[in-house]
């Protein structure tokens, strides 16, 4: 029993202990407090893999281009999570009164 919890905590061990670092590019935007949101969920997972590899740069560029696309914004006020997908870092959100939906990072 206790090396079947052993692995089990070990295949989830990649998805649970993750760089910080695409936290604080999808909380803080340049300044804005809220969370960063694509309306695309591929948009946001490759957020998290240029965060992961430490190019918070690159990351924050996408960000900045989909705000200027409209395809992401900063999420603020109340938000209501509408799906979460196992084992990933993203949850599906949009904020009360707007009917897009977001991808953010949880």
């Amino acid at each position: 029993m206790k090396l079947a919890a052993f692995i089990f905590g070990a295949a989830l061990a990649p998805f649970l202990l993750r760089p910080a670092a695409a936290i604080e590019v999808a909380v803080i935007y340049e300044g804005f407090p809220g969370y960063a949101g694509c309306k695309e969920r591929a948009d946001m997972q490759r957020v998290i893999e240029l965060a992961e590899q430490y190019d918070l740069e690159a990351a924050r560029e996408i960000i900045r281009r989909g705000i200027k696309s409209k395809d992401c914004r900063v999420l603020g006020g109340e938000i209501i999570v509408e799906y979460v997908r196992p084992f990933s870092r993203l949850v599906k959100v949009h904020m009360r009164g707007d009917p897009d939906a977001y991808w953010i990072i949880q």
